[in-house]
């Protein structure tokens, strides 16, 4: 195999590996996350599947149990709700009725079993003062 014809074999792996995670991170990219109504709407879609949920943290059902670090809450989003159970170090955020990301699949009870969990913060999106961002 002459030397020109290994440069252009080796040349095409390194384009196609390249589109690969290109049109792979396009792909994450696109499915970031899904609102507890979608995720509600579709469920029989994902399955089994590992999930991004997104919704509002109900502080009303929040419940931590310090003894099995389990925290128990729902998510809510466009009127659908989902009761979650979070195994983990209780978030150092303040989450009561925050936007939270929750990942993970729903289990046979019907309670998403999450993985991580993610709360997002609105303070750090505040306007500065005087109105202007």
């Amino acid at each position: 195999m002459s030397k020109k014809l290994r440069l252009q074999i080796g040349a095409m792996f390194v384009v196609g590996a390249l589109a690969y995670m290109v049109l792979q991170g396009a792909h994450n990219f696109s499915s970031y996350f899904v609102t507890v109504k979608t995720y509600r709407a579709e469920s029989a879609k994902f399955g089994q599947q590992t999930v991004r949920v997104q919704g509002t943290l109900l502080s009303k059902t929040v419940h931590y149990n310090p003894h099995t670090a389990t925290l128990r809450f729902s998510l809510v989003s466009g009127g659908a709700t989902l009761p979650v159970l979070y195994r983990g170090a209780m978030p150092n955020e303040q989450f009561h009725n925050a936007g939270a990301i929750a990942k993970g699949h729903m289990g046979r009870d019907g309670v998403f079993d999450a993985t991580k969990l993610e709360i997002q913060c609105p303070d750090h999106y505040a306007p500065a003062k005087g109105g202007r961002s």
